[in-house]
């Protein structure tokens, strides 16, 4: 069987098993390839092209609510420069691999994540005009993260042309704005007033735009790995 080779900074780091499909403990392969690779992933690859993955940075992410919910804020917000923390801190609490569907379906436990980065808010708070500058922190607890990635052979390659993430959080949710800045000293009250009642709500905003950016990142890791993986060796012709 083949072995895969991990480099760090060109340093050779580690090596185990390239996971076949014909191996009827394909999932736990993949699993103890996977644990392995943590503290890699946290460094990054740069023989692969793959960055760290702590903390995971992220140009830029926009919000839109202009559906008035229950709070009757509504907003455009940009958040810049963001950081993302706590994804090599994963278990697995279930694999299962469809080789004839080209497909990987997992449960991951996620127990701390941690989001900052710059933010500019405009919008509307109950008829009251709001904008803001500042700095954002959020958390997220207890979460899982069901991930499901599909594959599609491309001549003599594997690659993955779709993945989805679907986070859960059942611990407490929470984000900050600090080093707020408005136009008016009305403006950074009614900021403060938001972050103050709304916290957890503010989260949950923002919950699905870090769905987005790890199955862009699981999409991106993945095709890079299987870029040097023949595709034989991975699913069946």
């Amino acid at each position: 069987m083949k072995r895969l080779r991990l480099f760090r900074n060109g340093t050779y780091v580690d090596q185990g098993q390239v996971c076949h499909y014909s191996d009827p403990d394909v999932a736990n392969c993949i699993k103890r390839l996977a644990e392995q690779a943590k503290t890699v992933l946290a460094h990054g690859i740069p023989s692969l092209n793959i960055l760290p993955l702590e903390p995971l940075k992220i140009p830029n992410i926009r919000l839109r609510q202009h559906k008035a919910p229950k709070s009757g804020f509504k907003y455009d917000a940009w958040f810049s420069d963001v950081e993302l923390r706590g994804l090599t801190n994963y278990s697995f609490n279930k694999l299962d691999v469809y080789p004839e569907e080209l497909k990987v379906t997992t449960n991951i436990s996620l127990p701390h994540l941690a989001m900052g980065g710059e933010y500019v808010v405009i919008g509307e708070f109950q008829m009251l005009p709001v904008e803001s500058t500042g700095k954002m922190a959020a958390n997220f607890t207890q979460c899982t993260a069901a991930l499901v990635a599909v594959g599609a052979k491309v001549h003599k390659r594997i690659v993955v042309r779709d993945a989805n993430v679907n986070l859960k959080c059942s611990g407490p949710m929470s984000a900050d704005l600090m080093e707020a800045h408005s136009t008016t000293n009305e403006m950074e009250m009614i900021t403060n007033h938001l972050v103050s009642m709304h916290s957890s709500e503010i989260a949950k905003e923002i919950q699905p735009a870090v769905e987005t950016a790890l199955a862009m990142v699981l999409e991106d890791l993945a095709n890079k790995f299987l870029k040097r993986v023949p595709s034989n060796m991975v699913f069946p012709n």
